[in-house]
């Protein structure tokens, strides 16, 4: 036997190494070629994907159980990790200015959807096929195997079933390179539409959602009674950091009794601002002179700690007892990029990075306390990671009961997971539960499951791709997908830009956040020197991939 016979007996031979090695084959290389750019442009992890339909157009067959297995696997992995990683900032941007982008960013997700379920009531093309479309124009493969799960549920038993997931991987693999482009022409467009306010300078950061003031006491009423009394008489949740009396730093506890003209630093939250301004007196801008704590008062030094301890992870700030343990105060907590502000209630979880205001002894005491170390959270926690993945399976297979639907639909594969991965990332903690991953690892994790499934997608449906472009749907596809990419993203854009006072930098970013589209989040940050791209699509990529992939499901389930 030749080597030509043995390499075309490996290409075709379906055994369990060889379809290992081509699946890792096809990873690796297509992670390779995704990272070639052209200009701008490149494919990313979706390289991956299409140098699997190559290599299944070029005929080569592996298992199709393991190919399956590997694929699912893929997908568990990857969405779970998206619901960890998210779920820490999941609700906290959906807070304040989160709120504004948020609904910006689902009217593009809802339109996008409506106008997909308008061509199959049309008759345009299947419900499946369009999914499909959809899936590609924004860029989004989870959402394309959220939807296949939905039709590997509604069809079961039928014996096309391959035919039709196959056809829908090919729709998006047709579609996904111009979803790229798209945005980035939707970006171009605006500035030429609105170029008064596209060349406008960009805002530092995106509105913050929490206060910063320096409140005088004028109220007579209050003179006399402890910050603590404060508190709880008028039930509002407020930090006071430091306290200027008589040219004198102070740093104030619970049992510090306020006097007439006393000048407070406080943190709270936003929409509690004015009311301390009725309670108080009156807030005083803050100058850097009058104001310079350090200067004024050497005695008190500010750091920003890491709870790393296990004991602490879900531990409430008032049961650490900060004011009387240690004498400091804490004015923010930062957790995954959000600033939260630090009322007594507010549950602690590791990776948490708290600043502190107060003397150095004490400083010191609180962060041998709570860890500060980053080794700790350098190992990640497995025990909740499999057993989280396997809560994610086990709530997508239960079937859930929708009023108006003659059949309960079920979350699968792709809505299980990032929905247990989300609450355990958001309230695990509050059970004691460690659910801390670092960003490397949480990549890591991410990254693997993505680039295996999107490798295994490839290698399933690629046999096909060439005839289904060059002589079946494939140009009807890419036409509607183009559609799907730019109109409902122009509309979005040019009425956020109308209507709103959002900035153009801000509005790009939440357009590319809810798009889901990386490679266009680049091409606009190197023309804005700010990082209000940055910010908004991070706002706003956790609700919107979320909805991508729940709602894909519930729709291919309605419509089948």
């Amino acid at each position: 036997m030749t080597m030509l016979d043995v390499i075309k007996a490996f290409w075709t031979e379906q055994s369990l190494s060889q379809t290992l090695i081509i699946i890792f084959f096809t990873c690796g290389v297509g992670l390779f070629l995704g990272k070639l750019r052209l200009g701008k442009f490149a494919l990313a992890g979706a390289g991956v994907f299409f140098f699997g339909i190559f290599l299944a157009h070029l005929g080569v067959l592996v298992d199709p159980v393991m190919l399956q297995f590997c694929q699912n696997a893929g997908l568990v992995i990857f969405v779970y990790a998206l619901g960890i990683q998210v779920g820490p900032s999941f609700v906290a941007s959906l807070r304040k200015t989160g709120i504004i982008l948020n609904a910006w960013s689902m009217a593009l997700v809802l339109l996008g959807l409506l106008c997909t379920v308008v061509l199959v009531l049309m008759g345009v093309d299947s419900a499946s096929n369009m999914m499909g479309v959809l899936s590609g124009a924004v860029t989004n493969t989870p959402a394309l195997a959220a939807a296949q799960q939905g039709v590997e549920q509604m069809h079961a038993n039928s014996p096309d079933l391959a035919r039709e997931l196959g056809d829908m991987a090919l729709a998006t693999a047709i579609t996904y390179p111009l979803g790229v482009v798209g945005v980035m022409l939707v970006l171009e467009l605006l500035k030429l539409i609105f170029p008064k306010k596209s060349s406008q300078k960009e805002p530092e950061l995106i509105e913050a959602r929490h206060h910063v003031g320096d409140f005088v006491v004028e109220n007579k009423g209050l003179v006399g009674k402890t910050l603590a009394e404060v508190n709880q008489a008028f039930h509002i949740d407020f930090l006071a950091s430091r306290l200027l009396r008589r040219g004198e730093v102070i740093q104030p506890k619970s049992d510090t009794k306020l006097e007439l003209h006393d000048r407070l630093s406080i943190v709270c939250d936003e929409e509690v601002a004015q009311s301390l301004v009725t309670l108080f007196g009156v807030e005083r801008e803050r100058d850097h002179e009058s104001m310079n704590w350090e200067a004024r008062g050497p005695q008190l030094v500010q750091r920003r700690l890491l709870v790393s301890k296990r004991e602490f992870n879900g531990a409430t700030l008032a049961s650490l007892r900060l004011r009387n343990e240690y004498h400091v105060t804490v004015t923010r907590v930062n957790r995954a990029e959000i600033d939260l502000v630090p009322n007594p209630k507010l549950h602690l979880q590791m990776g948490d990075r708290i600043t502190v205001v107060g003397e150095e002894e004490g400083i010191n005491r609180l962060a041998e306390e709570i860890g500060n170390q980053l080794k700790p959270l350098d190992s990640p926690y497995l025990v909740s990671i499999f057993l989280g993945m396997a809560l994610g399976v086990l709530v997508g297979i239960l079937p859930i009961a929708l009023p108006g639907l003659s059949m309960p639909i079920k979350l699968g594969l792709a809505g299980g997971p990032i929905i247990v991965g989300i609450l355990l990332g958001a309230y695990g903690p509050r059970l004691r539960m460690t659910t801390y991953i670092t960003q490397s690892a949480n990549l890591m994790l991410r990254t693997f499951g993505i680039t295996l499934y999107l490798g295994c997608l490839g290698l399933a449906s690629g046999a096909n791709f060439v005839e289904t472009l060059l002589e079946g749907s494939g140009l009807v596809w890419l036409g509607i997908g183009v559609g799907l990419t730019v109109l409902p993203t122009l509309l979005v854009g040019i009425l956020a830009m109308r209507y709103s006072k959002l900035s153009y930098g801000t509005i790009c970013g939440l357009l590319c956040g809810a798009m889901a589209n990386p490679m266009a989040l680049e091409y606009i940050s190197d023309q804005i020197e700010e990082d209000t791209p940055t910010v908004a699509y991070a706002s706003v990529y956790p609700l919107g991939m979320f909805a991508r992939v729940v709602l894909a499901q519930i729709v291919i389930t309605i419509l089948l």
